[in-house]
């Protein structure tokens, strides 16, 4: 299709009931109730001015993505008449994949490295396992207050911390 101002109203109705299916039958990793519970950073206001058009947060972060797929999102969404000029969307997607990113499958596969979490910081727990500054820190609050972790599970059992998300990294947490 040639853009936005090709379409029908009602191709573009078919085409937002499609996306809504599609996110329906998503996994919620980790739904939004508000948009008070998103982190801070920059790109937060574009997301939520921006991504709020033609849908909910909820729906857009159902799903943790790679920067590539958030990239081919955000561009998708323009050409269907998201209003963002091209820093926004640049600024959008370093966002989307800081905050709700997916290790890349290559980076998975290839053996990529490995973050011992009884003794890592804030900031190379955050960096390897690909988790928001938030997790990464109440992983390290809960060491210092608790003891050491022995298994994946105990520590997708800090509060706070998405446990799908955890379980999605586990071989890549040493102890």
């Amino acid at each position: 299709m040639g853009g936005a101002a090709n379409m029908t109203l009602e191709t573009r109705a078919a085409f937002r009931l499609g996306l809504l299916g599609l996110a329906l039958l998503m996994t919620c990793v980790r739904p939004l109730r508000a948009q008070d519970d998103l982190p801070e950073g920059k790109g937060r206001e574009t997301l939520e001015n921006t991504c709020t058009e033609c849908h909910g947060l909820d729906k857009a972060l159902s799903q943790l993505r790679t920067e590539r797929q958030w990239r081919a999102i955000a561009l998708q969404m323009r050409s269907k008449g998201a209003t963002m000029n091209d820093e926004e969307l640049k600024t959008l997607v370093a966002y989307l994949s800081q905050n709700f990113g997916s290790i890349e499958e290559d980076e998975a596969k290839s053996g990529a490295r490995k973050v011992d979490v009884n003794r890592a910081s804030v900031e190379e727990i955050e960096s390897v396992l690909h988790l928001r500054p938030a997790d990464a820190a109440a992983i390290v609050r809960h060491r210092e207050a608790k003891g050491r972790f022995r298994s994946w599970r105990d520590v997708a059992k800090v509060d706070g911390v998405d446990k799908s998300r955890i379980e999605a990294v586990k071989d890549r947490i040493v102890f």
